[in-house]
């Protein structure tokens, strides 16, 4: 949906719900945090349209714990998968408010949360010239787990991985 069309009373309903909140992108964080809505995940890059800018201000300091990250463009590197999976841990179970902040682009990283996150995962993040995308269904799972499959990735590496 359009910039314009996004407010308080569309978004409310998902944070409302039980679920971890995540969302993917400087632009998507920002419009969130302008509307007072706080993600249990933010992943950031400090860049929107591949043009440089300000990673958004964090909300109230709500964000406890700020997680490092690379991975370049069009791709998704085992390291930003481990930091993933780091998140999805630290998340588990806390009231943690966690941004990962990634060093190169996050522009495929929405695929491994909606992929592999628990069911009930609300994730935000925005398409290029289209607007805010809000994904929580099991058919988006089903065909983010078949898109990361072709590239070679059939889970979020596990904690006891060397």
């Amino acid at each position: 949906m359009q910039d314009s069309e996004v407010s308080r009373a569309l978004i409310a309903p998902y944070f409302e719900c039980l679920g971890l909140k995540v969302a993917v992108g400087d632009r998507t964080t920002q419009r969130l945090h302008e509307l007072s809505f706080s993600p249990d995940l933010e992943i950031v890059d400090s860049l929107e349209k591949r043009e440089k800018r300000e990673a958004p201000a964090m909300l109230n300091s709500e964000v406890r714990q700020v997680v490092y990250t690379t991975n370049p463009p069009g791709g998704i590197t085992k390291s930003a998968l481990e930091k993933i999976a780091l998140c999805l841990k630290l998340l588990s179970g806390s009231n943690t408010k966690i941004r990962l902040a990634v060093q190169g682009e996050e522009d495929l990283l929405a695929l491994p949360i909606i992929a592999f996150f628990p069911e009930n995962t609300v994730t935000f993040y925005g398409q290029p010239n289209v607007g805010l995308v809000i994904v929580n269904t099991l058919k988006s799972k089903i065909r983010s787990r078949r898109v990361l499959s072709e590239m070679g990735i059939e889970s979020l590496p596990s904690e006891d991985h060397s």
